[in-house]
C-alpha cells in the first residue's frame, strides 16, 4: 500500500493494524495445544471394549455394568485424599462375561495370559490373568463407574481401582479397552 507525503495517520493506522494481526496470530498459535486437550477429553467413549483372544469383542456401557454383580470399596486413591466409596464390577466378572478362562480351566499355557488395560491417553497397565483369578492370586481389582454415589466425570466414565496396591499407579483412569491375550514366548 502506498501513502502520500502527508498520510502519516494512515501509515500509523496501517502499522497498528499489522501489529494487531500479529498478536491475534500469536494468541491463536498459543491456544492450539489446549484445543487438543479439550478434544481428547471430549473423545473418551462411554463404553469399555473387552477383547478376549479368540472370542467376539464385548462392549460394556454403564447400563451393562449396572446389570452385573456390583461391589463396593471404601478407600482413598492416594495418601493425600480422604477415603471415598467406589462402586463397580470386579474385573474378574468383566473378563468372564467376555469369555476369558478362569478357575480350573486356567492352567498350562493359560498361565501366560495377560490382561492389558488401556486408557484414553494410551496409558497402559498389565496384570496376569492368574493374579486376578480367585483360585490363584485373587487380586481384588474393580472396574468402577461411581465415586461417592455419583458417576465418574473427569476420571471416567470407567476407572480401575486396585485397593491392595501401595501406590495408585495401576488405578488407571478413563479406561477404554481391556485386552486378554496369551503372551507366551515361543522357544
Amino acid at each position: 500500500m502506498r501513502f502520500g507525503k502527508g498520510d502519516t495517520s494512515a501509515r500509523r493506522s496501517h502499522r497498528a493494524w499489522g501489529q494487531i494481526k500479529g498478536v491475534v496470530l500469536l494468541l491463536g498459535l498459543l491456544a492450539l495445544p489446549f484445543s487438543g486437550i479439550a478434544a481428547q477429553t471430549a473423545a473418551v467413549p462411554a463404553t469399555v471394549r473387552v477383547l478376549v483372544e479368540g472370542k467376539p469383542a464385548v462392549s460394556l456401557d454403564r447400563q451393562a455394568l449396572a446389570a452385573m454383580p456390583r461391589t463396593r470399596i471404601d478407600t482413598a486413591a492416594t495418601h493425600h485424599e480422604p477415603a471415598a466409596q467406589w462402586q463397580g464390577v470386579r474385573l474378574e466378572d468383566v473378563l468372564q462375561r467376555a469369555g476369558a478362562v478362569s478357575g480350573e480351566q486356567l492352567r498350562g499355557h493359560g498361565m501366560t495370559t495377560i490382561v492389558r488395560i488401556t486408557a484414553s491417553d494410551n496409558y497402559q497397565i498389565v496384570f496376569s490373568l492368574g493374579e486376578l483369578d480367585p483360585m490363584l492370586g485373587n487380586e481384588h481389582v474393580v472396574l468402577v463407574d461411581t465415586k461417592d454415589g455419583q458417576p465418574l466425570t473427569k476420571d471416567g466414565p470407567f476407572r480401575l481401582v486396585v485397593p491392595g496396591d501401595k501406590r495408585p499407579a495401576r488405578w488407571i483412569r478413563n479406561v477404554i479397552t481391556i485386552e486378554v491375550s496369551n503372551d507366551r514366548t515361543r522357544p
